[in-house]
């Protein structure tokens, strides 16, 4: 049975793959596609908008394996804690499967020489659920108008609590869209590294946990 799941899985991300190329995707954000697990398609709707508004956007991968389902299913909801299985996908408390989501970790747009951080995250300090701000809502609406999975939730990099954040863990995958130009990563340190070359406040202490307030 594995064997046979593991066909369909890949004759639906090559499905996948034919209709981004033919909606313009291009060769190397098929590639990205392929290391991180995001759509293709999805990876072309980042990496334009991301070029256009002069914006750096780091997230979290999503399982390898749902890289076959967006499109298929919906985003995991920001209220399902349930973590995704080996499949790419998740069960919701109300019976409703579920791909794994896209997580933002940071946004930051482009200023001069450097970069100014762009919260996505409620205004109230440390608070989970609140209004963000205009230019945060306005990015992530322009976002959701486009990406087959869509984004459920606020940046991680501005969740202020220390004990509710999960942090990074060494072996978490990371995918930058850097004014348009993606960098995948692999582990925590790749990404601290990332975050110290581009000049970023990176939060987390040494055992990968957030730093808090």
């Amino acid at each position: 049975m594995s064997g046979l799941t593991a066909s369909i899985g890949d004759h639906l991300a090559f499905q996948r793959e034919s209709a981004a190329s033919r909606a313009g995707a291009t060769a190397d954000d098929i590639r990205i596609a392929r290391l991180t697990g995001f759509d293709p398609l999805d990876v072309m709707t980042i990496r334009t908008l991301c070029a256009a508004r002069a914006v750096l956007l780091v997230f979290r991968c999503p399982n390898l394996a749902a890289r076959s389902l967006h499109g298929l299913l919906p985003a995991k909801s920001a209220v399902t804690s349930t973590k995704s299985g080996s499949s790419g996908a998740v069960m919701g408390d109300n019976g409703l499967l579920m791909v794994s989501d896209y997580d933002i970790m940071g946004c930051w747009r482009q200023e001069g020489p450097g970069f100014r951080r762009i919260p996505i995250t409620a205004v109230a300090p440390g608070a989970k659920y609140g209004a963000w701000s205009a230019e945060a809502r306005a990015l992530v609406q322009a976002l959701n108008r486009q990406l087959l999975t869509r984004i459920q939730h606020g940046a991680q990099d501005d969740w202020l609590d220390a004990e509710k954040n999960r942090g990074v863990k060494p072996d978490d995958g990371f995918l930058a869209f850097r004014l348009g130009v993606t960098e995948p990563m692999e582990g925590a340190a790749e990404l601290e590294g990332f975050y110290r070359l581009n000049g970023l406040d990176w939060p987390y202490l040494p055992n990968g946990r957030h730093r808090g307030r």
